[in-house]
């Protein structure tokens, strides 16, 4: 059954919802269990999508952007206001560029890379 523009965009809506609670827990100090959360909140939603380079590009770069705030609170390092801002304009830019999503056609699959992350859907 094919999506409907509407259908799609609600599933996306709901999608981008459930990843902002994900990523405020990571800017107060969520740790790997966050980032999880935040990984396969992304393949969820990259399963819904035609693949675009500047989506996967704005996908890598938010989860990066999480994954340098994790690990440099989790080493105890500074200045971590520099990367918290990198992650509210890792978040924008990725939202920006999902505004141009596609619904995946019926019947395909979607392979998404993004240095060493791997969304298949």
């Amino acid at each position: 059954m094919a999506m409907t523009e509407a259908t799609f965009e609600n599933a996306v809506d709901e999608m981008l919802s459930r990843l902002h609670p994900i990523l405020l827990t990571i800017q107060q100090g969520g740790g790997e269990d966050a980032l999880y959360s935040l990984q396969q909140q992304l393949l969820e939603l990259m399963g819904l999508v035609e693949r675009n380079p500047g989506i996967e590009a704005a996908t890598g770069d938010l989860y990066a952007a999480a994954e340098a705030v994790v690990a440099d609170r989790a080493a105890c390092s500074q200045p971590i206001a520099r990367k918290l801002r990198l992650l509210v304009h890792a978040h924008q830019r990725f939202r920006e560029h999902l505004s141009a999503a596609q619904p995946l056609k019926p019947g395909r699959r979607s392979i998404w890379l993004h240095g060493n992350l791997r969304f298949a859907a």
